[in-house]
This record gives structure tokens, sequence and C-alpha cells, in this order.
């Protein structure tokens, strides 16, 4: 299937490493013209490489963190001078903060900041332009809403989910969807480093938890970007869709 993104820009931010990365080579595996960011400049120049040397055209790489005061106007103008504008925009950036229920403010703030704030000033501050063309793609990979312990992250994935919603609403109009999608146990730094270091334990996880009965790669999560990205999916919006082997049902 064409999905139709030849020539398209797109930013993907969180893009070092799992769900961002495997996204960002899909995307130009179809055509788009990619610019990947996250801090760790050299995990982003050897993506950029591994694409180039697929055949795609070689991503921009723009170095920066979502959650500094003047970084969304600076990733702006960094994704436009080397684009010319941003038609798809992945919010990936993130993570888990599981923390006890009386942690300190600065900690909430900090989870709130990076897996809801940040996202939507990026969001917010390139959605003018894509008014202005009347066509537009916004796809935030979250997290459950149903965590099993206190966690920042899922409180602000929640806030995600709303404002998604609402967003999608105020903006259909001029072509633009916004659609959010959670994702299980995808193998990533923060799953296979942090949530399920142990390869036997994943297994034993995976055939407890997750009806199809493995962990998912990057790309499953990628393949549905690509298309909820192109012209294709004009009339999905405002959705939040699930990636996770069917583990959603035990409601974590």
């Amino acid at each position: 299937m064409d999905l139709q993104l030849e020539g398209k820009t797109c930013l993907v931010t969180g893009a070092s490493r799992g769900i961002g990365h495997g996204a960002a080579k899909v995307l130009a595996r179809e055509g788009a013209r990619v610019a990947v960011l996250a801090q760790r400049e050299n995990l982003l120049n050897d993506l950029a490489d591994e694409i180039a040397a697929s055949g795609s055209e070689r991503p921009v790489v723009i170095a920066a963190s979502v959650i500094e005061e003047d970084a969304p106007e600076r990733i702006r103008e960094a994704a436009y001078d080397a684009m010319g504008g941003v038609d798809i925009l992945v919010n990936s950036a993130g993570g888990s903060r599981l923390m006890p229920w009386d942690s300190p403010e600065e900690r909430w703030t900090e989870g709130i900041t990076i897996n809801f704030t940040s996202l939507r000033r990026l969001t917010t501050a390139l959605l003018p332009r894509m008014i202005e063309n009347r066509w537009g793609r916004v796809i935030n990979i979250t997290g459950t809403s149903e965590p099993m312990g206190v966690n920042a992250a899922n409180a602000a994935k929640a806030a995600v989910h709303a404002w998604s919603k609402g967003l999608a609403k105020d903006i259909g109009r001029y072509g633009i969807t916004v659609n959010s999608l959670p994702p299980g146990r995808i193998h990533s730094e923060q799953i296979d480093e942090r949530v399920h270091p142990d390869p036997e334990e994943q297994k034993r996880f995976a055939a407890a938890n997750i009806p199809v009965g493995y962990f998912g790669e990057p790309e499953d999560m990628a393949n549905l970007i690509a298309f909820l990205a192109s012209p294709l999916a004009r009339y999905i919006t405002g959705e939040v869709i699930h990636v996770d082997g069917g583990m959603r049902r035990f409601a974590f």
C-alpha cells in the first residue's frame, strides 16, 4: 500500500531509542522527510546514518531537550530551517515516573512536564503552520491511564488523552488529525533495561499477561504511526488506540 507520504515533512521526538527510533525508520522508508530529536546526539547520528545507508534520505538531526523553556521555539525554527515546515509531529519523548504517593513537588513537576506539558507546548508551536496549510498530523505516544501504582507519567498521559480529544475537535476542520497510541510492552530502553531487564522474566510476564504471548517491537508501533500520519487516515482522529498485544484487558 502506498501511504502517500512521499515529500511530507515529519518531526519525531524521543528518537534516540525505542518507539521514536522505530517510527523515524518507517516514516523515512515510506518517503517522508524526517527530523529526529533527542538529547543524545551520538545516537541520533547513528540512526541517521542507518537510515541513509538503507537508501532513504538522511534525517535532520536536532539535539535538544523538549523541557527547556524556549525549547518549542528553538525546535520549530530548527525543523523549519532544515525542512521548510513540519506536516507530521510524532510526540515520543517521555518516560515512566513511578514514585511514592508523597513524593516532593519537584518530582511531580518534572514527571508532568516531560510527559505532558512539553508535548503540549511543542504541538502548539507547530500547529499554526499546519492550520495555514490546512493539513497536519499529531501522533502522541502515551501510556496506560489505569496504573498499578502512583506514577506521574500515567497521570500525565491521561492528561494527554483528554487534551488530544479536545484538540482534535477544535482543529479537525483544518484537515489536522490528533491521535494517541498507548504502547504495551514494547522492546525499548525503558522496558528492557529498567522495567523488565531479565529476558526470562519477560517470557514469564508475556505468557501470563499478553494474549499474543510476546513483547512487541518498535516497528509494531511504527507501522501504525506511519498509517495514521498518512493522507489515507484522514477520517481517524481523537482516538486512543492501544498497541499492546491485548494486555489492556488486565487494566494496566
